[in-house]
């Protein structure tokens, strides 16, 4: 099978096109795995329906996740790249996603997120904690199987550094919806810088939605034989 890998700020991903695509959970990991397969974060599936993509999302141990924003901006570049598209739809878990592009900066647009007691639902669910809690980060996934986990240090007035321990996956170099959920944990209006290990992204309140700009990356294309 042919795939596409992408990355943004280091979030890695498989990209696969096609209708009727389905692995088993043992092909889903050995395809991420970094030394049996190609390696990934996540493998994303999409599907052309009428004027919008579907999206479907698997994590690097196999199990499906409900959206990824960094993800979002990577199939935004792909089909920006094969379609020549600059504007699309993304359907993801049953909701459309908005997303344009201007040079190589990508934005998709996001529900505003929700809080549910200290869970930040952004389509994943989130925790924040300070910086000072990544020791504990295993201990903490253990607690909150459900949610990624975003580690916050605040460096400047809009700008904040964010290691990231998501769930199915743990550390890895960025995470964009959890950098929207990091900018609205914050409660600073306006456009804030989230730093993470990987780069840089920007998440903007805009009211009634929230936009997360990054500048994803095609990185090579090749055939799997799962």
């Amino acid at each position: 099978m042919n795939f596409t890998k992408a990355q943004t700020n280091g979030n890695d991903f498989i990209i696969i096109e096609g209708k009727g695509i389905e692995l088993t959970l043992e092909q889903k990991r050995r395809l991420a795995d970094r030394k049996f397969g190609v390696g990934c974060d996540q493998i994303i599936f999409i599907e052309k329906k009428a004027n919008r993509f579907l999206v479907n999302f698997f994590n690097q141990d196999g199990s499906s996740a409900d959206m990824c924003g960094n993800g979002a901006c990577a199939i935004a570049l792909y089909i920006k790249k094969q379609f020549k598209l600059d504007k699309v739809e993304l359907e993801i878990s049953g909701k459309v996603y908005k997303t344009s592009s201007e040079e190589d900066n990508i934005t998709v647009s996001f529900p505003m997120p929700r809080n549910v007691g200290d869970i930040i639902t952004t389509g994943n669910k989130h925790r924040i904690f300070g910086i000072d809690e990544t020791k504990n980060a295993e201990s903490l996934a253990k607690l909150n199987p459900d949610c990624n986990l975003h580690f916050v240090e605040k460096i400047s007035d809009n700008s904040f550094r964010v290691k990231t321990f998501e769930r199915g996956v743990g550390w890895t170099l960025a995470c964009g919806s959890g950098a929207i959920a990091s900018g609205f944990h914050s409660g600073i209006s306006g456009k804030i810088r989230i730093i993470h290990d990987g780069g840089e992204s920007f998440v903007e309140n805009k009211g009634d939605h929230i936009d997360l700009t990054t500048k994803p990356k095609l990185v090579f294309e090749g055939k799997f034989y799962a």
